[in-house]
């Protein structure tokens, strides 16, 4: 299934029955991804659609209700005029709107299932910091490990500009530096010296573990957490 596109629900035909079965085959393959707990990334593609979705809805509401009406009639008691809009949809906009009504709650559905997963996971990373911080810890390096596996892998991580739309609200940058696998007389702090040693652009940096209890997908899933954790962490 390919990534659903921003305006999926105006493409190719305009046709409420095609984009019905677009919509569960993409919902299908997220759904796949989100069982083998792969989060990203569809997960922000999902918010993206949904909320998407949700403003499209809003502002033709807002439309509607902004052009003239006429009264229809007169209930009561007490007496009360009733309106009718002199806008009616056209067969464009109807299609339109049983696409957006179809999709939303199972958008709503899937996105609060994948934030669950997200949050889960989250919960159960352990991030603590290897050695001393340093005052300015926006600058330095991430092991990835996963208790069950010898190999630690190693990331340099650079937090930049502040964002509203990224997780934590600093963007970070991860870069990965190399696997090494750990033995039983090799600590963290030893890894962290050695990394020291080798890159001495980097005298003093900030360097965090983020273990696992299980294997996740890293890609998708371990560093956009990491990202999020680390940007807590250190604001």
């Amino acid at each position: 299934m390919k990534k659903l596109q921003s305006d999926w629900f105006t493409q190719n035909w305009l046709d409420a029955e095609y984009q019905k079965y677009v919509v569960l085959a993409y919902l299908q393959a997220v759904r796949q991804n989100f069982d083998e707990n792969k989060l990203c990334p569809d997960l922000p593609d999902l918010r993206h659609h949904y909320e998407s979705g949700v403003r499209f809805s809003r502002g033709k509401g807002r439309l509607n209700a902004a052009f003239p009406k006429r009264a229809t009639g007169i209930t009561g008691p007490p007496p009360r005029i009733t309106y009718e809009s002199e806008v009616t949809d056209d067969e464009f906009m109807t299609e339109i709107d049983a696409i957006v009504n179809f999709a939303l709650p199972r958008f709503q559905t899937m996105l609060t299932e994948g934030q669950q997963r997200w949050l889960d996971i989250a919960t159960s990373l352990m991030l603590t910091p290897i050695g001393l911080m340093p005052l300015r810890p926006e600058e330095g390096y991430l092991f990835l490990h996963a208790t069950n596996q010898a190999e630690t892998q190693v990331y340099y991580f650079c937090l930049t500009l502040y964002s509203d739309e990224e997780p934590g609200g600093r963007l970070v940058q991860l870069q990965f530096v190399e696997a090494v696998r750990k033995g039983l007389a090799t600590t963290f702090e030893n890894l962290k010296l050695d990394l020291i040693r080798r890159h001495r652009h980097l005298p003093n940096p900030a360097t965090f573990m983020l273990e696992s209890q299980r294997m996740y997908p890293v890609q998708e899933t371990l560093l956009p957490i990491a990202r999020q954790l680390l940007a807590q962490a250190v604001a």
